[in-house]
């Protein structure tokens, strides 16, 4: 992907602190989006609750809020439920769990990062991300 630094440039925090990706690390991030998340999350979307999509709306309303970076590598680290109540580090997949989730086994700590940064430069390269499901 080559993409210009507006494009590149997220929300880092709760702070509303930003950072500017590279090029490479929106790609890495892709890469790795496709290969491990899109059997569920595809677009964007949420297979298994149509409700809750990967869009930046249903993101700031998690509560936790999730729509920054490291709200985001905290989520792929551990996961919880929409409403924050439920731990779903046996549920959905994380890195936290390899013994549950070996597809994630051998990802860094840079490829969390580059995948969670994927989600939120996501929204400006596809209008149809995280939107409704129809059948």
């Amino acid at each position: 992907l080559e993409l210009d630094e507006k494009t590149l440039t997220i929300t880092l925090n709760d702070a509303g602190e930003s950072v500017t990706l590279t090029s490479e690390q929106a790609t890495e991030g892709q890469k790795l989006f496709v290969a491990n998340c899109t059997k569920c999350h595809l677009q964007g979307k949420t297979k298994t609750n149509n409700n809750v999509s990967l869009g930046l709306g249903d993101l700031a309303k998690a509560e936790p809020p999730r729509d920054n970076l490291l709200a985001l590598i905290d989520y792929l680290e551990h996961p919880t439920s929409y409403d924050g109540e439920d731990d779903l580090s046996e549920l959905h997949p994380n890195v936290s769990r390899p013994d549950i989730y070996p597809e994630l086994r051998n990802l860094t700590e840079d490829d969390v990062y580059n995948v969670a940064a994927y989600m939120l430069v996501a929204p400006r390269l596809d209008e149809r991300w995280g939107g409704t499901i129809y059948f």
